[in-house]
């Protein structure tokens, strides 16, 4: 049977690597979309089975998209998701400088805009005088560079996108921090299939978000002392604006092990909204070493 994965697109990013990571390249059906909301949509109406979409990056942190679409669908009672977070998948980011021209010859690079601080000590090295222009994607920008004629304009992007476009690499693995890593969520209605089946180093992770009452000092302290006093290990906790009063914002936090009914109604007493993301494996098994031919 095949299942269909809807993706922040177009093809070659480093979201559709992610997708191969998970589910490989058989029996998959690929639906690229425009914007990490059309992913949350096509989940949503069951257009696809599982959707794919970043979540936050080792070097540029939260990809705010994904936070806020989270916020606005799981605390909003007119939408009433069903769909949860199943699963999650760590890419390793490797830049490339791709192009049909000699390095001496480019005038212009193209990526995506996030891409540029994570590769300034390359950029130094090249002249002031080529000119960077933000597109879409790091896909996007091998695509254009493709079509250009001169062969004055580079790309800054993947090793999936220089094969997908037949685009030469001119420097390989140019970004800062070889580490960079890039994690996305997969969304559906139930686990995804393991695509690694030979891991076995796996966790259980709960992922869940609240507010708070406004005025109310040490609210947040009171919610954390939850997780302490029942032997809960909180790994993260980030915050974004709730769009409901000014100043208010929710929580996000990711716990290791599930949430026990009697520790979730205690936490729901002191808070305003609570809702579970999603209960999934973390697969600690990620290649952090440059990509290669």
């Amino acid at each position: 049977m095949t299942t269909k994965v809807a993706f922040l697109g177009p093809e070659g990013t480093y979201t559709h690597q992610a997708v191969l990571q998970q589910f490989g390249s058989n029996d998959i059906e690929i639906s690229p979309q425009q914007t990490i909301g059309d992913c949350f949509q096509a989940i949503n109406t069951n257009f696809v089975d599982f959707a794919v979409v970043p979540f936050e990056n080792s070097t540029n942190g939260q990809v705010v998209f994904t936070y806020d679409l989270l916020r606005d669908w799981f605390l909003s009672q007119e939408k009433q998701c069903q769909f949860k977070i199943v699963g999650e998948q760590f890419v390793s980011i490797h830049h490339n400088l791709l192009s049909n021209g000699s390095l001496d010859s480019i005038n212009t690079i193209y990526s995506h805009p996030q891409v540029w601080t994570q590769v300034c000590g390359y950029l130094s090295t090249l002249p002031k005088s080529i000119t960077r222009i933000d597109v879409g994607s790091t896909s996007k920008a091998a695509e254009l560079v493709s079509e250009d004629k001169t062969n004055k304009s580079a790309a800054i992007s993947s090793l999936m996108s220089s094969k997908l476009y037949n685009l030469p690499i001119l420097k390989a693995n140019i970004e800062d921090n070889v580490s960079n890593t890039t994690r996305f969520l997969i969304l559906g209605y139930k686990e995804p299939p393991a695509h690694d089946t030979n891991n076995k180093e796996v966790e259980k992770v709960t992922s869940l978000m609240f507010t708070l009452p406004h005025d109310d000092p040490g609210a947040l302290c009171d919610v954390l002392v939850q997780f302490k006093e029942n032997g809960i290990n909180l790994t993260s906790i980030s915050s974004r604006p709730a769009n409901l009063q000014p100043w208010q914002y929710v929580f996000f936090v990711e716990t290791v092990g599930k949430i026990n009914s009697e520790v979730l109604k205690s936490i729901q007493k002191l808070c305003r909204d609570v809702a579970i993301l999603g209960e999934f494996n973390r697969n600690w098994r990620f290649s952090q070493t440059p990509e290669k031919e």
